[in-house]
């Protein structure tokens, strides 16, 4: 990471304001950031801040996915929660876009995406498995109910089945 020169332009910004510009920087585009400087009365040309971008804002956002890489790659197939996969996803994007990244890591991190896709697939098909044998069972129950007429059995089976 390269340090401002203190003839830069962008050094009149304070640390707080460089910390916005590299937020704004994240979503918004070149001539946006053109906008938003001049309107802290910093001009300076579109190349001036892709090369600004560059050199200080992309290596502390590698940083900082790297440190996030590092974190949930220790999290474990079985352990991994609805908010790790969001959190995969968005770090296997961002990891994509990364000319840095390393393929091995990323290929890991799709493995674990696709896995944790799967396991949150079968656990809604053993839900609605498991749905469907509880009212198969309460139908049974209802067909072997005595006191009740085979009119009443049946609206019990439209009901428990959803059918009325």
């Amino acid at each position: 990471m390269k340090k401002l020169r203190k003839d830069s332009k962008f050094a009149r910004l304070t640390e707080e304001q460089r910390g916005e510009l590299a937020m704004y920087l994240e979503c918004n585009g070149l001539e946006d950031a053109q906008q938003w400087l001049a309107a802290r009365g910093v001009e300076v040309s579109l190349q001036n801040i892709s090369e600004y971008y560059r050199l200080h804002v992309l290596p502390y956002k590698w940083v900082r996915m790297e440190t996030a890489a590092a974190v949930l790659s220790k999290v474990g197939g079985d352990k991994v929660t609805d908010a790790a996969h969001r959190a995969v996803a968005q770090r296997v994007f961002e990891l994509s876009t990364d000319p840095k990244a390393d393929p091995e890591l990323l290929a890991r991190f799709y493995k674990l995406m696709n896995d944790g896709q799967a396991t949150a697939q079968n656990e809604r098909k053993l839900a609605l498995l498991e749905k469907k044998a509880a009212a198969a069972d309460a139908a049974a129950e209802a067909v072997k109910d005595g006191s009740l007429s085979p009119a009443e059995k049946e609206a019990r089976i439209r009901e428990i089945f959803g059918l009325n």
